[in-house]
């Protein structure tokens, strides 16, 4: 399935709830969110969010494009808490379920790289899901932010 096949239903705006924590061992610190996911030149879909680090807005854009056959997805993803100044990688794929699924990289300050991987789902209420799992050398991958969206009244 294409990605904007896939999402094109996510279209619009969302509010809802970003969650988030560094460690597997801390608690998730919510803040509220929104989203804008919409089609652009016609093989692409943005999906753009904001959400807060306490008293901090933050914001991020995640672009993706494919998705049909063998050429699965790819996109680039950046965020002003994440990933700021650099932008991030992406390749992965739509599942049979109209889950998207993708993984990329990063350096960490020593050793080998870290892996990011990012979820986007549509829900069964009409809402949308993200979630970003950290993928440590040698550790379990555990999940870092979950954002859960509701379309805006």
């Amino acid at each position: 399935m294409r990605i904007v096949e896939c999402l094109s239903p996510l279209g619009g705006q969302w509010q809802g709830v970003h969650r988030q924590r560094l460690l597997p061992t801390d608690e998730f610190v919510a803040s509220a969110a929104t989203a804008s996911v919409s089609v652009t030149a016609r093989e692409f879909v943005s999906f753009a969010y904001t959400w807060s680090d306490g008293d901090a807005p933050q914001e991020g854009l995640l672009l993706l494009s494919g998705g049909s056959g063998e050429e699965g997805v790819s996109a680039v993803w950046l965020d002003s808490w994440h990933s700021s100044p650099a932008w991030m990688l992406f390749s992965g794929t739509v599942g049979d379920d109209g889950v998207v699924r993708l993984t990329g990289s990063y350096a960490a300050p020593e050793g080998p790289d870290w892996g990011w991987q990012i979820f986007v789902a549509p829900v069964p209420t009409g809402g949308g899901r993200m979630t970003m799992l950290n993928l440590v050398p040698g550790e379990a991958a555990y999940e870092a932010v979950e954002a859960v969206y509701d379309r805006r009244a």
